[in-house]
């Protein structure tokens, strides 16, 4: 799939691109269209209500680090990013920018910066980020040049913009694969942690804000439209550190997308349009001295037309997979009566035989200017090269969306999830057989999510 990408992607390069008579996401934000002034001050803010059906765990039986947290509610039903409170209202998303065209250049070169000011994973660790800060030279003919930080070409739900998401929340297969987390080892202290059966993951803790879909790097792209067709490929080599503007090991990433659409009408992100893509991206990661692969893949299509969205999209991986904190709990701390509680640590399957895939179908209807009800299920499969270790995670999505006008939109979400061990006969000691049964206890509980979100656009 890389080397299809990749050459198919060198020869588009060397073509002419002429105007195009719709928009994409690589127009969209990495370009600037004819006339625009030299900044535009703009952006948005999305305060959000989440509530999770949480309940407490409880009968777990073993280990006796384990025990202590019966009790207690298991993170994957408490909001994030704080994991404090199973129903919160937060400033989720408040990203400010500037864009525009920079003078004298023929309008040859544009700009784009985004700050981060919301609660999120972008913000875990400072209360501010640049989300985007990129430039674009637009001089040669089928390949334009994009240099900064900004958007990897990956699939379609990490591409778009937050602002005009038609869910509140990303699936959890793009959530989980694509929007990398990233470790440093752990360093023990004086308490236990959690002991690991199967596959022998990397223990560590989180560093550093998520990936965002997004790296510091250097992006050739560009878009061809022959009649009611468009076609678009885009290269981009990146340190794979996301959102940081160092680089933790030399290596670089390599993540190419090429796309084909046949444009009904319209412009904007919500053109009418019918869409396949392919991606694929490689690097490396260290991890404790050593570098190791980390491989992602998809393939997907869109149709929007009259008011009617269908999508889907298949994605897999290999290496650096994040499993979870575990045991999937707040830390007990060491006070007396939890001395003996295991400490949570993040478990990164770091080698490339680790695997996991899934994939999202998602439906809506804009059935008047106003009103929009949408429908998505979504799986993600994670570590299907063990069968001890794997967990499936489904959900399916109920949605509507009021538009007040442009600017103002207003957003009401329902998850039905589940989280499941798929082989409880996996067990080969009685042991394991204890362990599975625990972390199915855990897993049982995952409720249902609640969610409404407000987007204006200034």
């Amino acid at each position: 799939m890389k080397k299809t990408i990749l050459a198919a992607a060198m020869v588009a390069a060397f073509g002419h691109a002429p105007a195009s008579f719709a928009t994409n996401w690589f127009e969209l934000q990495n370009n600037e269209k004819p006339g625009a002034a030299p900044y535009t001050l703009w952006g948005f803010v999305q305060p959000t209500y989440t509530h999770v059906e949480a309940s407490a765990v409880n009968g777990i039986t073993a280990p006796p680090g384990l025990k202590p947290y019966n009790g207690q509610v298991y993170l994957g039903n408490l909001v994030g990013p704080d994991l404090t409170h199973d129903d919160q209202l937060q400033i989720f998303r408040a990203r400010p920018g500037v864009r525009g065209v920079i003078p004298g250049t023929d309008e040859k070169i544009n700009y784009f910066a985004l700050a981060e000011l919301g609660n999120n994973g972008l913000t875990r660790e400072k209360h501010a980020v640049f989300t985007d800060a990129s430039v674009t030279f637009n001089y040669i003919p089928g390949a334009r040049i994009k240099a900064g930080l900004g958007r990897l070409p990956l699939g379609e739900e990490a591409m778009q913009g937050v602002q005009i998401m038609d869910y509140i929340n990303f699936t959890t297969v793009t959530d989980q694969l694509l929007n990398e987390r990233f470790v440093t080892p752990y360093v023990n202290t004086s308490r236990t942690h959690s002991p690991v059966l199967g596959v022998q993951f990397k223990q560590s803790k989180l560093t550093g804000a998520i990936g965002g879909f997004r790296d510091v790097g250097v992006e050739v792209y560009d878009w061809f439209a022959r009649d009611k067709m468009e076609y678009a490929y885009a290269v981009m080599l990146s340190n794979g550190n996301g959102i940081s503007f160092s680089d933790s090991n030399g290596s670089k990433d390599v993540t190419a997308r090429l796309q084909a659409a046949y444009v009904f009408g319209g412009s904007g992100p919500k053109r009418e349009d019918v869409m396949a893509y392919i991606w694929h991206q490689e690097g490396k990661r260290a991890y404790n001295g050593s570098d190791y692969s980390r491989t992602r893949e998809g393939v997907g299509a869109k149709y929007l037309r009259n008011g009617l969205r269908v999508s889907g999209e298949f994605i897999r991986a290999k290496g650096m997979i994040y499993i979870a904190q575990t045991p999937q709990f707040n830390d007990l701390g060491g006070t007396t009566a939890s001395t003996s509680a295991f400490e949570p640590v993040d478990l990164m399957a770091a080698e490339s035989f680790n695997k996991a895939d899934g994939y999202y179908l998602e439906a809506g209807w804009k059935f008047s200017p106003q009103w929009e009800v949408d429908l998505r299920y979504d799986e993600l499969n994670k570590m299907t090269n063990s069968a001890f270790d794997e967990r499936k995670s489904t959900t399916w999505t109920l949605g509507g969306q009021y538009f007040y006008n442009p600017k103002l939109r207003f957003a009401l979400n329902y998850e039905i999830r589940a989280v499941k061990v798929p082989h409880m006969d996996a067990s080969t000691t009685t042991a394991q057989a204890i362990q599975l049964n625990d972390f199915k206890t855990i897993l049982d509980t995952t409720g249902n999510r609640l969610s409404a979100q407000m987007t204006y656009i200034f």
